[in-house]
């Protein structure tokens, strides 16, 4: 993919799947047998989606606000803020986060997260 490509599926990607919380979008997106990486906890396409459908329960009013997002060909970085209510108290929460991406074939073959806040990203709905 050219690097215009690469932005242009990044784009997608956070519109389609992580501004909607949708696990259904994922196999538009990313192979079957990715792999994450978050802190020490290495993830699969199961996890994510799995993350996306706890998400949708417990984040009300979400918003991602963009930082930088800087592509190549096949691969692209991603920071930003995101920020919600937490739906079980009411609280806002606000976060810090950068992805990279690796893509094969168009879709995500392997991604590391970084993040300001210490979560479980195979917390299960």
């Amino acid at each position: 993919m050219s690097p215009s490509e690469t932005r242009d599926f990044a784009q997608r990607l956070m519109r389609e799947v992580w501004e909607t919380f949708d696990h259904t979008a994922l196999p538009r997106f990313y192979h079957p047998d990715m792999v994450g990486h978050h802190r020490k906890q290495t993830l699969t396409l199961e996890d994510v989606s799995l993350r996306l459908q706890w998400d949708v329960l417990n984040f009300g009013e979400s918003t991602y606000e963009i930082r930088n997002l800087v592509a190549g060909e096949d691969e692209f970085a991603i920071a930003f803020y995101f920020t919600c209510t937490m739906i079980k108290t009411g609280e806002r929460f606000r976060t810090e986060v950068t992805y990279f991406y690796r893509l094969q074939d168009g879709k995500v073959a392997e991604f590391w997260l970084l993040s300001d806040g210490d979560f479980d990203y195979k917390q299960r709905p």
